[in-house]
């Protein structure tokens, strides 16, 4: 019995030497991207919206430069004239001109929007991230946003960033940066498709299963972050 016990106390210390070990060697980096963007469309009086998104994702590598985790996330702020009703806004800093407000229900123009400091100050105070916006995001009532992006993460764990660019170099479309669709009728996608084999195809299938969104179009760049996290990466506890 005391020799069973030592040897366990010695299986137990062995393995937290080891991951203790293992976690110095992983590090963490924060990384980030930004873009404007002249959309998404117009309001109801033809006026232009206008947006910037400003992508972000915390990845932790292990000493082998694959990553073990990563949480991914986008803050995406609109003019007020943009008709959806969970999208943040930006009205303008106070004492510029007023800008078109849109009424959520009836997708119209409804008049402008107050940007005095108070008002500014609420509207900023508001803002969410899309995570934070959940299934009120409003791009599939049934796989928003979140549960994609969450899709996304797990197909890149365990790869090195080298090789989530270069999964994204084979499978997106780059018409549209999303993963190519089998069925699709686009030529350059369906060129793409040719250079692929049975197999490539079957985890083409696989993986849209999760998602279909782009990862890489005019709301930001998620492999761009996660180069720029591995870029700015730290051992962990400094």
């Amino acid at each position: 019995m005391k020799k069973l016990i030592v040897l366990a106390a010695s299986v137990l210390f062995c393995a937290s030497f080891a991951f203790a070990n293992g976690q110095k060697e992983m590090t963490m980096g924060v990384g980030h991207s930004s873009n404007f963007r002249v959309g998404p469309g117009k309001d109801s009086t033809g006026t232009q919206v206008y947006s910037f998104n400003y992508v972000y994702a915390t990845v932790i590598f292990d000493g082998a430069g694959k990553i073990v985790d990563l949480e991914i996330d986008a803050l995406e702020v609109s003019t007020p004239n943009y008709d959806g009703a969970s999208m943040p806004h930006f009205a303008g800093w106070p004492g510029s001109p007023e800008l078109n407000l849109t009424d959520h229900t009836t997708e119209k123009v409804a008049g402008t929007a107050p940007n005095t400091a108070e008002a500014v100050a609420a509207e900023v105070a508001a803002w969410k991230s899309k995570r934070d916006r959940g299934d009120a995001y409003g791009m599939n009532p049934k796989n928003d946003w979140h549960r994609q992006m969450d899709a996304y993460e797990k197909l890149f764990i365990g790869m090195t960033v080298d090789e989530v660019e270069a999964w994204t170099a084979k499978y997106l479309s780059e018409v549209n940066g999303r993963i190519l669709n089998p069925a699709t009728t686009n030529e350059k996608d369906k060129a793409k498709l040719a250079t692929l084999t049975d197999d490539d195809k079957k985890l083409l299938i696989d993986a849209r299963s999760g998602a279909t969104m782009s990862i890489n179009d005019a709301h930001g760049s998620v492999v761009g972050v996660i180069r720029d996290a591995w870029n700015k990466r730290k051992p962990l506890g400094k």
